[in-house]
């Protein structure tokens, strides 16, 4: 294959950035509006944070599926169907008045957005060299970070000034436009596993988690949005309650720090051609539970503001880092699958996060959830140790 195969266009960049950022939004919409969806159905805050984690748990486990289908399947069909598929979802969901049937629509949401990620990451996954991955993987995370900034403190904002149902359509709208420029923006690649049937795919997919190695950063990606995503939705909770009383609209400008977290993934990228990426990952994994430690002891919003860029930092920071070394462990034609196996780790790690925090934030209060962060986060540490081991004991033999 020619290097111009290989080699993305700018507009095809765009485009693909442009795609995640809306699609993988889509599904973290309702998280700074737990109390306006809760009013809308007249069920308590807490019963509202369920839209978010079945969102999210569909969002990851849709992974599975879609991740070997992106080793066989057009990227422009996947994509497709995950985009017509979320805006159909995201206008039945504001005329719906049932709660449960609610769940089970922006349950759908997530199913059909993890499609476009799933085949966005594994069409650049293939079609980068492997010293180029860090950064390029760093760019397409960095399209996931802003799709989740900008989706949260856009909708919490528009809710704010409209309604939460307003705020939905008009999403969905930036969806359909953007998705016309996807017959014309998405270039077609080579599929080294074309001779392969689908049954194959997915059991090459499977065979996958046969290797220690794999299994290890999974579950640091597991725990690590276990953190970073049941502590990010417990916020809503925390500083909408005394002493803060915080609206959804400063809630979602305070959001905004988030977005420290692009510039994480691209210095990353870089910084591992410089410096080794294991002791990059160490470190990194070190400042998240600092970050923790910060934002859970601190009763000034200005140090809390400051954790929570640290936190978005750094957890993002690591993503392209985990991700190039399975890349780099794996075969070409499996590319797609673990990288999206690794997305529907950490995601599923978020979506349980989110509700079993929340459980032991009912029975022993912030500092009780807080302290389940931290152990999790030393506990990723020694995983990570162990597994950096074995890579180095394998790249020796």
């Amino acid at each position: 294959m020619s290097k111009e195969e290989f080699i993305q266009t700018k507009s095809t960049l765009i485009l693909s950035a442009l795609l995640i950022v809306l699609l993988v939004g889509s599904v973290y919409i309702s998280q700074l509006i737990f109390q306006e969806i809760s009013q809308s159905y007249h069920i308590d805050i807490l019963a509202a944070r369920n839209v978010f984690s079945l969102s999210c748990f569909f969002y990851a486990i849709s992974f599975f599926i879609y991740g070997p289908l992106s080793d066989k399947v057009s990227t422009k069909l996947l994509v497709l169907i995950g985009s017509i598929g979320a805006v159909c979802c995201l206008f039945l969901s504001v005329i719906i008045d049932n709660f449960n049937l609610y769940l089970v629509i922006m349950s759908l949401i997530g199913f059909f957005a993890a499609a476009v990620p799933a085949a966005l990451f594994a069409y650049t996954a293939k079609n980068t060299p492997n010293q180029k991955l860090p950064q390029a993987m760093g760019i397409m995370i960095s399209a996931s970070i802003v799709g989740i900034i900008f989706s949260r403190s856009v909708v919490a904002m528009l809710t704010d000034f409209w309604s939460w149902q307003v705020a939905f359509t008009i999403y969905a709208g930036l969806i359909i436009v953007t998705c016309l420029f996807v017959p014309f923006g998405i270039k077609q690649s080579v599929n080294p596993n074309s001779t392969t049937s689908v049954l194959g795919t997915y059991l090459a997919a499977i065979k996958l988690l046969l290797d220690k190695i794999v299994v290890i950063f999974l579950i640091v990606g597991f725990l690590l949005f276990f953190v970073y995503l049941g502590l990010s939705s417990l916020l809503t909770f925390y500083l909408k309650g005394a002493p803060f009383y915080l609206s959804s609209t400063v809630l979602g400008w305070l959001n905004f720090a988030g977005l420290s977290a692009v510039i994480g993934s691209i210095i990353s990228g870089k910084l591992s051609q410089i410096v080794n990426e294991k002791y990059l990952l160490l470190i990194c994994l070190l400042a998240v539970c600092i970050s923790v430690v910060t934002i859970g002891f601190s009763s000034s919003l200005s140090v809390i503001a400051i954790g929570i860029f640290c936190l978005f930092l750094f957890v993002f920071a690591i993503q392209p880092l985990v991700i190039a070394m399975l890349n780099k462990i794996v075969p070409i034609n499996s590319r797609g699958a673990i990288s999206s196996l690794y997305l529907l780790a950490c995601l599923a790690g978020g979506s349980i996060g989110t509700y079993l925090l929340g459980i032991v934030y009912q029975n022993n209060d912030w500092s009780g959830a807080i302290s389940v962060c931290v152990f999790f986060t030393v506990v990723n540490l020694i995983l990570t140790l162990i597994g950096i081991q074995l890579v180095k004991h394998k790249e020796r033999y």
